[in-house]
């Protein structure tokens, strides 16, 4: 494996701050009444009481923007970036940088859509520059992680994990174009945004941590963590093209 510069002491104050805010999030999980009821209901990774936090957080972000009159386009092209940024950060082994960069990849495309409910501007042209941005963005980090990866195994690991998580969003897109409404699976994008981020920036943190003892960065947990996403997004698009094959079958016998 290739190694960088060792900053322990960095990335142990940066754990630290990280264990500080993950216990403040946990403590600001509240459970709602509609919550309670999709809590048994089968579902993505990331469960309601995640889901409508994370929103409760972002929610005055989107005030905030939407008082400023930033369009949810502006947001949809910066998640571009900031995914292109996350797959050069990968590229050059930057992986602490490149899980955040992903997060908040992530956090843009969750935002345009909520600015775009807040300020009325959802539309149908908005929807198809949105779902084709997001698969260019995603694609370009995947770039990014392949161009670490060119010389190793898990590069094929990295080729699945993009084929497939592209082929989680055209099955519902082919499915919806047939007037099915499919939203079923565990690894939707939200979930691989939350596997690629958290698996990237551990490895960055944990390499900086135990590279003092080592000599170099052990990068063992992204390897599991594209392997992992590998197997979940492949499982997501069967389990989508499975459930949209059985409401076809069902609609062919009414």
């Amino acid at each position: 494996m290739r190694s960088v510069d060792c900053r322990p002491v960095t990335a142990a104050a940066a754990a630290v701050v990280i264990a500080v805010t993950v216990a403040l999030a946990l403590r600001g999980l509240a459970r709602t009444e509609a919550e309670e009821r999709a809590a048994d209901a089968p579902g993505p990774l990331i469960g309601p009481r995640v889901r409508a936090w994370y929103l409760g957080v972002v929610g005055p972000l989107a005030a905030l923007l939407a008082a400023l009159d930033v369009r949810p386009d502006h947001l949809t092209y910066a998640a571009l970036g900031v995914s292109v940024l996350a797959g050069a950060a990968f590229a050059r082994g930057a992986f602490f940088l490149a899980g955040w960069l992903t997060i908040l990849a992530g956090t843009l495309d969750i935002l345009d859509g909520e600015l775009a409910r807040r300020t009325g501007a959802a539309s149908a042209r908005g929807a198809f520059v949105d779902s084709v941005v997001d698969r260019w963005a995603e694609f370009a980090t995947f770039v990014g992680l392949g161009a670490w990866f060119r010389h190793d195994r898990t590069l094929l690991g990295v080729v699945v994990a993009a084929f497939a998580s592209l082929m989680v969003s055209y099955v519902r897109a082919r499915a919806e174009g047939l007037g099915l409404v499919l939203s079923s699976g565990r690894a939707q994008r939200p979930e691989r945004y939350v596997i690629l981020g958290f698996g990237a920036w551990l490895t960055g943190l944990g390499g900086h941590l135990l590279c003092p003892l080592l000599g170099y960065q052990p990068q063992w947990l992204l390897v599991v963590t594209v392997w992992g996403l590998a197997g979940v997004a492949t499982w997501t698009a069967i389990e989508r093209t499975r459930d949209a094959l059985a409401a076809l079958r069902a609609e062919g016998n009414r």
